[in-house]
């Protein structure tokens, strides 16, 4: 079987590639518009890693690409972290239409399974019954939610030619380059949000999955039977909003903090501001029933380890008298990098 991936070079893809190579895949192949970056991180298979190098907006799809393949894994777009602007939401939605259709142009006719990365924030923020992938998508009010909406109905009309295609609607996801970067970086300026008490009835969660169990997730599809239509790529537990915040405030280094209304959280951190407001559960019921295991299904679990190892590191120059450059990088807050 060969699999074709787009956006390898993201926290999820890089991940993604090392373990199909891991598990014997004899095959990956790569479209990325950095071509170099992935041979030099998969140096030690160059065997068996093929890299096309793609420039979306004024290429088309390299067919040569698609020979033979069977499945495509597609991570590639911009990134939804950051300020809410219309011009990120144009550029959010806009990188994704263009890449369905020059995906959609270069196969013809050509069936495949495609894997193509979507997000839960296509349901918007807010309350209600929890949500499996039988649950009707209601038409969002929100911009971003609306735009996330239409890149996902754009790449599904590739089933058109009779391919399968399976839209990962994934949660937040615990990493390098994920939305704790964010978060953190609000608590290191002293900022944070206001959270219900633990005992209130209708609690503030946040659908979260953990990198390696993403990975896992669409490693796993890749091999399984054919699951056409939506996937809820989520932990089966949610990550509780105030939970994440008690450690967040722990971790960070100044102890006075301001919490932020809605409206200008949302100037700092997107529509992150909503999700950790948000009290609508979202069950990965298809997965479930599938028999996938998740390794890690306690997403509070995956940030308490990376908070300790961020910790971690950033106590291990000053253990060794620490250096200037060192130093700088820890205040500075330099950041992994973004999918």
């Amino acid at each position: 079987m060969t699999i074709l991936i787009t956006g390898a070079t993201g926290p999820i893809g890089r991940a993604l590639t090392q373990a199909l190579l891991d598990q014997g895949q004899q095959q990956v192949r790569i479209i990325t518009r950095r071509p170099h970056r992935v041979l030099e991180a998969f140096s030690a298979y160059s065997s068996r890693i093929l890299a096309f190098e793609w420039h979306p907006r004024t290429e088309p799809f390299p067919p040569e690409a698609l020979e033979g393949v069977e499945r495509i894994i597609h991570l590639m777009g911009e990134p939804l972290f950051g300020p809410p602007t219309r011009a990120a939401r144009h550029r959010i939605v806009e990188s994704r239409r263009t890449v369905a259709k020059s995906l959609g142009e270069a196969l013809g006719r050509q069936k495949v399974h495609l894997l193509a990365a979507s997000s839960v924030a296509v349901y918007g923020f807010g309350a209600g019954a929890p949500l499996t992938e039988a649950s009707a998508v209601r038409r969002p009010r929100d911009k971003l939610a609306l735009s996330l909406l239409a890149a996902e109905e754009a790449i599904e009309q590739i089933a058109d030619n009779g391919s399968v295609v399976t839209s990962v609607r994934l949660g937040f996801v615990v990493g390098p380059g994920g939305f704790l970067d964010s978060l953190r970086g609000l608590h290191a300026s002293g900022l944070t949000w206001n959270a219900p008490p633990q005992e209130a009835p209708n609690p503030s969660i946040i659908p979260a999955i953990d990198l390696d169990d993403a990975v896992a997730l669409f490693a796993w599809l890749a091999r399984a039977r054919r699951v056409a239509g939506a996937v809820h790529a989520v932990a089966p537990e949610p990550l509780n909003s105030l939970d994440l915040k008690v450690l967040l405030e722990d971790a960070a280094p100044r102890r006075l903090r301001m919490p932020l209304p809605r409206l200008a959280l949302r100037r700092r951190i997107g529509f992150l501001a909503d999700a950790v407001h948000s009290r609508q559960q979202i069950v990965p019921q298809r997965l479930l029933e599938a028999g996938f295991e998740f390794q890690r299904p306690f997403p509070i679990d995956s940030v308490q380890a990376m908070l300790a190892h961020h910790a971690e590191t950033a106590a291990r120059p000053a253990a060794k008298g620490g250096s200037l450059l060192g130093r700088l990088g820890r205040s500075t807050g330099v950041k992994d990098e973004a999918a």
